[in-house]
């Protein structure tokens, strides 16, 4: 049976690295002898220590979607195009005041992911 990709390590660096699966299912014939296992939910254990094993692989896959998913915000001023960084304590319908130029703006004004981009358009149509 597949079983997923792991980099399983003892948090505090015991040698040599072995591990005891903890509630995984271990299938065995009549005589006791190994036949199969499923690990896909199951924890470790350090063999030598008994302290609970990390799982760097899956930790790296987590922090990998976890940034994929991550919105990349930020604002663009609409009179000067300085990007900004929203502030921490946005509220719905503040506005902001750049520090470029100093225009006054909403925060949805600065914001294309939010309202689009119009730009494309608005040059197709002056053309004759």
């Amino acid at each position: 049976m597949a079983t997923a990709k792991r980099q399983l390590v003892c948090p505090y660096g015991c040698r040599p690295a072995r591990f005891e699966l903890l509630g995984g299912a271990v299938f065995v014939d009549s005589s006791g002898s190994y036949l199969d296992h499923q690990d896909k939910l199951a924890a470790f254990r350090c063999a030598s220590c008994g302290a609970v094993a990390l799982d760097l692989a899956s930790a790296a896959a987590a922090m990998a979607r976890e940034s994929r998913y991550a919105p990349d915000i930020s604002i663009t001023c609409p009179a000067c195009g300085a990007v900004l960084l929203p502030p921490g304590d946005y509220e719905v319908g503040a506005e902001m005041e750049c520090p470029e130029c100093a225009s006054v703006f909403s925060m949805e004004e600065g914001s294309p992911h939010l309202l689009g981009d119009f730009s494309a358009d608005e040059d197709e149509s002056e053309q004759p």
